[in-house]
């Protein structure tokens, strides 16, 4: 039954849903500036912010503050020169640290060059990357002459210019690394999590603890952690910690990308137990609906990655149409977890919590890197993540702990319902499939029309053990005689017990073999019984059998093989006395 929420109750789940929203935001912030401060270490000894010359498009412009100026449509191969005298004071041994953004770099010293980097793949065409290079100045270089010349890597490279840095270079790489502390442990922190939770996930699946549905949302939460791990890793710079490759670097930071919002969706599928018809339908509507943003996500990403593969196409070409189809998939996840958190439906609270804090926070940086993209004069150079990191950690773990209770609980209910069905379905003495458990089994042999063999077994000497021997005897007996029958038939077909010192089997036959394998397990059946240890001399065991193949019958429907397959059995039970 349908409950229908007042407006009353509707708006107190609202303003239950903000005041907790925005104690979370607050939590955030907090514990963002926290990780601000561990931040340390000593940053540029001197940041080249003003005092240049610069040269575009031959026009001089004097005492220029790279922080200000701006680019307007940049052409491929358009060429920007910069020069300036390098401040007193400086390091002994000094090193410039120059940021690129798609352009080629040559730096001179006193009209000598001293660097140069990625000036052919700009003269052949070929895709550049993003990042920073550190150029040695040498001993005792205050006062001289520095001179930067950028080309264009492609239309639109850049619209500003990041200011080049003087560190001490004797203490660079330790400087840089202690100033982002806090981004290379949380780069290591998704991305060592995420393989962790990917080998439970696949641990999970081989065990077969979990449904397959599960292990893949489980998985789909590891790949995002790794996947925004290696984001937060390139996007960071940090690579160059470890290499100077900053094309493949900043090529792993878009495919990082493309693929978070697949894996985002992957993780909220519905799997779940449901307990009502309702929400089964629900969930096979918002199943359908992920999964097609999930299909046009994923061909999306093909596109993308064949242009640049096959046509050499810069990844970020299609960035915008990323940037939409992100914000589509973020409001649409939005939207289902406030319905229901306002119907109160919701099965999974925490992961519902953070979802929407992760949603918020990835549509307000969506939203700020475009203004940054083209209405700021720094361009997206200009653009930092704010408190994205920080809350993705509360994502990750808060879902892995939600998805561990919760697969957990759906475990346990898999396991009642299990443990049930086979009270229901069970002889209890035996273990063997009871009356209603052959009932399924026939209808389902019906319905697929395959062909069967069908046989009865009627136990001899059961009245014998129970008159003589006692009730608790004849239980062993019957006992004894299904192990024998489970046993004989390795496993294979259908066994059950239909009553008292009546037993029934079904074999479905693939091949011609089978039905020669089966004749033979009856021939030996009465030899083998014969030698089993009853525990007692006077009692020995045996059994009347009847034998029915739909294949040499007009007997289609099994229930009527069985009606011939009993004749069979109790005119066995007539000869067999009739020959004591």
């Amino acid at each position: 039954m349908k409950i229908k929420l007042t407006k009353k109750q509707i708006v107190t789940k609202a303003v239950r849903l903000i005041v907790i929203a925005l104690i979370c935001l607050i939590s955030v912030s907090y514990v963002a500036g926290i990780f601000s401060r561990l931040d340390g270490g000593r940053g540029p000894v001197q940041i080249l912010n003003y005092g240049w010359e610069l040269n575009f498009r031959s026009r001089n412009y004097q005492g220029i503050d790279l922080r200000s100026f701006s680019f307007e449509n940049t052409k491929w191969k358009e060429e920007v020169t910069l020069s300036c005298y390098l401040p007193d004071g400086l390091p002994k041994e000094s090193m410039l640290v120059v940021y690129i953004h798609y352009y080629d770099i040559r730096v001179l010293l006193d009209g000598e060059q001293i660097y140069e980097a990625d000036r052919g793949r700009v003269d052949n065409g070929q895709g550049l990357g993003s990042g920073f290079y550190t150029v040695n100045l040498g001993t005792d270089c205050s006062g001289k002459h520095l001179e930067i010349e950028i080309r264009a890597g492609e239309n639109g490279a850049f619209s500003s210019l990041r200011s080049p840095e003087i560190w001490d270079a004797e203490t660079f790489w330790q400087d840089f690394a202690a100033g982002n502390i806090s981004n290379i442990a949380l780069s290591f922190f998704f991305i060592i999590v995420g393989m962790a939770m990917l080998i439970m996930a696949f641990a999970q699946e081989i065990r077969g603890n979990f449904s397959f549905a599960d292990t893949t949302r489980f998985a789909s939460l590891s790949l995002l952690a790794m996947t925004f791990g290696i984001w937060i890793f390139t996007g960071m710079h940090l690579t160059e910690l470890f290499s100077n490759d900053i094309l493949t670097k900043v090529n792993l930071n878009y495919y990082a990308f493309y693929f978070l919002p697949l894996f985002f969706i992957g993780f909220h599928f519905e799997t779940g137990r449901f307990k009502d018809e309702a929400g089964i339908r629900q969930a096979r509507k918002r199943n359908t609906v992920f999964g097609i943003s999930w299909l046009i996500g994923l061909l999306y990403v093909i596109f993308v990655l064949l242009r640049h593969f096959c046509a050499g196409e810069s990844l970020r070409t299609y960035l915008l149409f990323a940037h939409i189809y992100d914000t589509i998939v973020i409001v649409m996840l939005i939207t289902v977890r406030i319905y229901d958190l306002i119907k109160g439906v919701n099965r999974h609270l925490v992961s519902s919590y953070v979802t929407l804090m992760t949603g918020v926070a990835a549509l307000v940086d969506l939203a700020r890197y475009n203004f940054y993209m083209r209405f700021s004069p720094r361009g997206s150079a200009g653009f930092t993540m704010s408190t994205l990191y920080v809350v993705m950690v509360f994502f990750v773990l808060s879902l892995f702990f939600d998805y561990m209770s919760t697969t957990v609980r759906d475990a346990r209910e898999e396991e009642r319902i299990g443990i049930i069905s086979k009270l229901a379905y069970s002889d209890a003495l035996t273990g063997l499939n009871n009356r209603q458990a052959i009932e399924r089994f026939f209808d389902s042999v019906d319905s697929s029309g395959e062909e069967y063999m069908i046989v009865e077994f009627d136990l001899n000497n059961l009245k014998k053990a129970n008159d003589t021997y006692g009730h608790e005897e004849g239980d062993k007996y019957i006992v004894l005689f299904s192990e024998t029958l489970k046993t004989i038939f390795e496993g294979k077909g259908f066994i059950a017990r239909t009553g008292g010192d009546e037993f029934v089997y079904v074999m479905i036959p693939k091949i011609e073999s089978d039905r020669k394998w089966l004749e033979g397990r009856l021939k030996d059946l009465n030899a083998i019984l014969s030698n089993k240890d009853t525990g007692h001399s006077g009692l020995k065991m045996s059994t009347s059998y009847g034998m029915y193949d739909s294949m040499d019958g007009d007997a289609k429907m099994i229930r009527d093989g069985l009606r011939i397959a009993d004749t069979r059995m109790y005119d066995m039970k007539k000869a067999m006395k009739a020959g004591r």
